[in-house]
């Protein structure tokens, strides 16, 4: 739990993961709940990032992106797309999903190229900065490969 701590809060990531309502860095403690799966990214040996997974219900779980910067661009499609098939192989997991607010158009990019499709909006769902944001539904289901 410490590393994962340590990833999501690295300064370049916890501002694009985090809402208003969230603590600052400092006093931020990650879910530790035996239905959430943490899956720490490694590069030559060392921890590069994690994908988070948060169950909505047995099978359809909502996935966070968090990879330090080392590994931002082309390379964290390709992290994204191995991590989906350890997911589909090791996990109960058949649907991922992910939210993206209208703001973080990187975010929709690299959902978009990791192989989520857009499937609808949340209006006015995501607080930032004192500015209400909609957010972009995405998702990918196991048996679409």
């Amino acid at each position: 739990m410490a590393l994962a701590r340590e990833i999501l809060t690295h300064p370049r990531i916890y501002p694009h993961i985090t809402d208003d309502g969230c603590p600052v860095a400092e006093r931020f403690i990650p879910p530790d709940d035996p239905r959430v799966w943490y899956l720490l990214v490694r590069r030559n040996g060392q921890c590069v990032g994690l994908f988070a997974l948060h169950p909505q219900n047995a099978i359809c779980y909502e996935v966070h992106t968090c990879l330090l910067p080392c590994c931002w661009g082309p390379q964290a499609v390709e992290l994204a797309v191995a991590a989906r098939e350890w997911i589909w192989r090791n996990t109960p997991a058949r649907r991922l999903v992910t939210n993206v607010p209208t703001y973080n158009q990187l975010a929709l990019r690299f959902a978009l190229k990791a192989g989520m499709a857009l499937y609808g909006c949340n209006p006015a769902s995501f607080l930032k900065n004192g500015k209400l944001y909609a957010q972009h539904m995405l998702g990918v289901s196991k048996e679409d490969y």
